[in-house]
């Protein structure tokens, strides 16, 4: 008979010694009273494609059916196909469509059949192994004189599949649940004509032979607020769906129970639902629904860990960023480099953990790591837990520290446990800053306070030069706030300085001048006159950008006679200076300073001042060159800003980058170059976009407007203007916008 039974369960599985007996048609016992479920076996047929609530996977179930095709003669094809990934993402599900897609295309007249291995049910005797199935598997295939001895099941399954590879039959077996290559080995037909699909929560491929490989990863958030939406079996706006989905972290099981919680209950709301779901600590308990939970699909892959994985899959939930390194895995499990590389490589294979967003970094699902928190809280002493956090951020503190040596200046010396160069400091920073940022305030809650002030003074620079303003604000208010509690006057003087040079970088020059003048007040009543002359010197910038370049004049003077009185050059004052005389319209005399101040920052290896200053000096010359109608000092000045612009990409400053592109690009208008000009502010415009700085893209784009429309081209022209006009409406720039509104009149006429 072909398919005559819908399911077929027969045979059971004994725990160690224990005997089976059968108690009724499909029911069974062992000696001591526990009944067994039997194995199932479910013929697959086109009705199972029918089902109108499965959603996305159409790149996956595309990859599968491809591989299902009958591929005669193909000696390199792979008959065995495995899908794997964390409990609950879809591995069933997509397994099952598409092998029902491929019967409906009759790619296997032979006969396609599921059996349910229940590798990972919470009772690992429940597991099917081979030997119970040959029978049930034959049954369903239409074998109606089955062997009755047992040790014949497995040479007359192979037998029946190889008649059925010589009559051009191909057979499709879909093995779902396999916790090892031991249930599946046994049951892989030897002819190339048949097709297995396997799916597990383990990375068997590599133990299967010519096992082709595809790891399942989350849905799309499209697909995924889709699956809510037809298990809600109820409309959902974008929002709605996005919402819930973004709290379930697009898992589809998650989704699921999202699903059935809302069509069981037609009164609650999206937004009732997604308020209970809030919460981390209580998430895990609301993504349950009747007998289906996420936090038991989660259960029966880590009950299967040793005690040495099972610490470590706990311990990784300590980590305070998105991703983390061997390195800080290892800091946490207080193991060796290898030991701890070899547990996340476990757990990668159990897929608890996955890959990070660089090589060598590691990374859990949002859902698993709250488990993972549930796990620590419940096993591991607070104690314990506080000693691995605290092992952690002192970790990154130190390298911080030293990773910070490289923004500014070129250290002369770094320990064996810093960096090569700046640019291996930068990427650091690139991979870690997540991490850094949460470690803030981590370490404050760790009554680390000290640590947390230092660890915000390390990576704010780094936030700055990215543009980062928001995580820069948070960490140092949070670091703000450690240093207040600690009593470190000296850090709190260094916060304040930091947070003015935040708010400079953000334009809010005054916030940024409040600041400032408390870190001096500070530093002074600290008897700190170097704190004090650092924040003196930052002060006038801000202040030349509020007020106008004499208000700069007095703190820069302040600062360079305490410089003198120390014994110390100071070439941030010469810059500064040099600036203010700039803008004073003092070309000459600012050209000199900032020469001087270049070969001080050149000679100290203070990288991002030399690039500042090369831009001022680059700009200067730029608008001598306007005065005196010098061709040769607007090449000059080009070639500096080329250099800066260099220099700003040395050490990740991208808003100094853009400023540089956006003076190129004026010194090219002078020029008379519109086609270079029109390629620096487009590369002033991306860094802008790029960073979210709506003031900077209106800038520049006024800047395209404008030399669009005087040279003729006015639709594109215009164009430019009144996006900058629309970007530029929230900012206090009245000759700008004055500006922009004159040539849309005028070219209106």
């Amino acid at each position: 008979m072909s398919h005559a039974e819908s399911r077929v369960t027969l045979g059971a599985q004994a725990s160690d010694h224990a005997r089976v007996y059968q108690a009724g048609r499909d029911l069974y016992v062992n000696d001591g009273g526990t009944p067994v479920v039997p194995p199932t076996v479910t013929p697959l047929s086109e009705s199972g494609i029918s089902r109108g609530d499965f959603v996305g996977r159409d790149t996956e179930i595309e990859h599968i059916l491809s591989h299902l095709q009958p591929t005669e003669g193909d000696a390199s094809a792979s008959a065995v196909l495995v899908l794997s990934g964390l409990g609950g993402i879809g591995k069933t599900e997509l397994a099952t469509r598409a092998a029902c897609l491929a019967v409906d295309q009759k790619l296997f007249p032979g006969g396609a059949i599921s059996v349910d291995l229940r590798g990972y049910d919470a009772l690992s005797d429940l597991s099917v192994y081979p030997h119970q199935i040959y029978s049930p598997v034959l049954k369903a295939l239409g074998v109606d004189a089955i062997d009755p001895l047992p040790e014949n099941a497995g040479p007359q399954f192979h037998s029946e599949l190889e008649k059925r590879a010589i009559a051009k039959q191909p057979v499709l077996i879909l093995l779902d649940n396999a916790r090892n290559s031991e249930q599946v080995l046994p049951l892989l037909p030897r002819s190339r004509v048949h097709r297995v699909i396997v799916t597990s929560r383990n990375a068997i491929a590599p133990l299967l032979p010519e096992a082709v490989n595809v790891r399942l990863d989350v849905l799309s958030p499209e697909d995924a607020g889709n699956l809510i939406k037809v298990k809600a079996k109820r409309e959902l706006s974008p929002g709605e769906g996005g919402k819930l989905a973004g709290l379930c972290s697009h898992l589809p099981l998650a989704l699921s129970i999202v699903g059935a919680i809302l069509a069981s209950d037609p009164t609650l709301s999206t937004l009732e639902l997604a308020d209970e779901l809030e919460l981390e600590e209580q998430r895990l308990e609301g993504l349950e629904h009747e007998d289906v939970a996420v936090r038991a699909a989660f259960e029966r892959s880590y009950i299967r860990l040793n005690e040495f994985h099972a610490a470590a899959f706990r311990s990784l939930a300590l980590s305070p960023g998105a991703d983390l390194s061997v390195e800080a895995a290892a800091i946490l499990l207080d193991a060796q480099h290898l030991r701890a590389k070899r547990a996340l490589r476990h757990l990668l294979n159990c897929h608890l953990v996955e890959t990070g967003h660089a090589p060598g970094r590691w990374r859990m699902h949002d859902l698993v790591r709250l488990y993972a928190k549930e796990q620590a809280q419940s096993h591991d002493s607070k104690e314990s837990r506080d000693a691995a956090q605290v092992r952690l951020v002192s970790y990154f503190s130190a390298r911080a520290e030293l990773a910070a040596e490289w923004i500014n200046g070129s250290p002369k010396f770094q320990s064996s446990d810093g960096f090569a160069d700046r640019a291996a400091a930068m990427e650091w920073f690139a991979v870690e800053s997540s991490n850094l940022i949460a470690s803030v305030e981590i370490s404050a809650g760790l009554e680390k306070r000290d640590t947390s002030a230092d660890l915000a003074a390390s990576v704010v620079p780094y936030l700055i030069n990215t543009a980062d303003f928001p995580s820069a604000l948070s960490a140092l208010f949070a670091g703000i706030e450690a240093a207040k509690g600690s009593g470190d006057q000296s850090r709190l003087a260094g916060g304040y300085n930091n947070l003015g040079i935040t708010y400079t970088a953000m334009r809010k020059y005054r916030d940024a001048v409040r600041w400032f003048n408390k870190s001096v007040a500070l530093a002074r009543s600290l008897n700190d006159r170097d704190a004090e002359a650092r924040a003196l010197v930052n002060l006038s910038g801000a202040l030349r950008e509020l007020v106008g370049a004499e208000a700069s004049m007095d703190p820069l003077r302040r600062a360079m006679r305490i410089r003198g009185e120390l014994g110390e050059g100071d070439g941030f004052s010469l810059t500064n200076m040099g600036i203010s005389l700039r803008e004073s319209g003092r070309f000459r005399e600012a050209e000199g300073l900032l020469r001087q101040a270049l070969e001080v920052h050149s000679l100290n290896g203070a990288k991002k001042a030399e690039a500042s200053t090369l831009a001022q000096l680059g700009t200067t010359l730029m608008q001598r060159a306007t005065r005196e109608l010098s061709v040769p000092l607007l090449r000059e000045g080009a070639n500096y800003l080329s250099a800066a612009i260099a220099a700003y990409r040395e050490v990740g400053d991208l808003q100094g980058e853009a400023m540089c592109f956006q003076n190129l690009g004026n010194t090219f208008i002078l020029a008379s170059n519109l086609q270079k000009a029109l390629e620096a502010y487009q590369s002033a415009l991306q860094i802008f976009r790029d960073t979210g700085d709506a003031h900077g893209q209106g800038t520049i784009l006024t800047a395209i407007g404008l030399a669009l429309v005087t040279s003729g081209e006015k639709k594109r022209g215009c164009s430019a203007l009144k996006e900058a006009q629309l970007l530029l409406e929230p900012f206090d720039e009245y000759e700008q916008k004055q500006l922009i509104a004159k040539y849309l009149r005028e070219s209106n006429r």
